[in-house]
């Protein structure tokens, strides 16, 4: 700009000076009354306000929580980022509520305590009266890792009373001294399976964040107890020869990614429950706990958990 003026500098000092000068000063009286009429600010507000409105978008992205569009229907519900001792999640999740059939896990840890994976059980007539039919049969044996993982695949009743039976007189005496060992003090146990005791005590007791902990605990000590919960569906058999079509009673389990484990729980004291653990990435397992939600509410609840937790660590990276 600094040449422009300075060629003005030199018109103004030939012999046309007066003449020149009144024209110049014209042309600036003209522009100054443009600029303040508005002439020629329209493409600078406008870039000031689109610069601003990218600003504030850009900001607005930055500081998206996945969960805050996370819906879900459980009443309490709780995701666990277990490499970084982390809380992803809480939504009430230390409000104690009944377990169902995520009580097993504990029956299972348990049981691999006390008994070898070869140990014989046999399925006897109290094992039968238990609630729900998973096809067992009377005097039917089993090695204990055999029926310990049809149990937890398709939350067999009977097979959890034989794995307790067999293991321990006074199996839920124990269960609940693990949990105290444990530090899950919001847990309370009254008999292996999780099935409601009544129409107002259910069969055990604890919270989203407890149940978290007991998967942790289980991964790390016991990890085969979740090798069976893995699949869908697999056929397996018992000492005398005859076969079982286990059916995973996580309807879900393939459409989770990297799922290490899962445990159904469904009565009418606890509505649906379910708990899966997964890995978000090479050795990244995260717990996922959802209590009190539907039938089908529990599964849509986990998934939804599952993504919003998948985005998160996301943009974390």
């Amino acid at each position: 700009m600094e040449p422009e003026y300075n060629r003005d500098e030199e018109i103004l000092t030939d012999g046309h000076g007066a003449q020149i000068a009144a024209i110049f000063f014209a042309i600036i009286i003209c522009a100054t009354v443009a600029y303040i009429f508005g002439f020629g600010r329209t493409t600078q507000t406008k870039n000031q306000t689109d610069t601003l409105t990218v600003t504030n978008t850009s900001s607005a992205i930055g500081k998206i929580d996945p969960f805050a569009t996370a819906s879900i229907q459980a009443k309490s519900a709780y995701v666990w980022d277990i490499r970084n001792q982390k809380v992803l999640f809480n939504k009430n999740a230390n409000d104690v509520l009944p377990l169902a059939s995520i009580t097993k896990i504990m029956t299972a840890d348990v049981a691999s305590e006390l008994l070898s994976s070869t140990t014989t059980i046999s399925i006897s007539k109290t094992d039968l009266a238990q609630d729900g039919d998973t096809g067992l049969l009377l005097n039917e044996r089993w090695t204990f890792r055999k029926l310990l993982d049809f149990t937890l695949a398709v939350s067999s009743n009977d097979g959890a009373s034989a794995l307790a039976s067999t293991a321990s007189p006074i199996f839920v005496e124990k269960m609940n001294e693990k949990a105290k060992t444990l530090g899950l003090s919001s847990m309370r146990f009254y008999n292996p399976t999780g099935l409601d005791e009544s129409a107002t005590q259910s069969g055990a007791y604890g919270s989203a964040v407890d149940v978290a902990k007991l998967f942790s605990y289980t991964l790390q000590v016991h990890p085969e107890v979740f090798e069976a919960t893995r699949h869908a569906k697999f056929t397996t058999s018992s000492l005398d020869n005859f076969k079982h079509t286990a059916i995973n009673t996580d309807v879900e389990i393939n459409n989770i990614p990297g799922i290490i484990g899962s445990k159904t729980g469904f009565s009418d004291l606890a509505g649906g429950n379910l708990a899966i653990i997964y890995d978000a990435g090479v050795n990244y397992p995260i717990v996922v706990v959802v209590l009190g939600s539907t039938y089908d509410g529990r599964f849509s609840d986990v998934t939804t958990l599952v993504r919003a937790t998948n985005q998160t660590l996301s943009l974390q990276k």
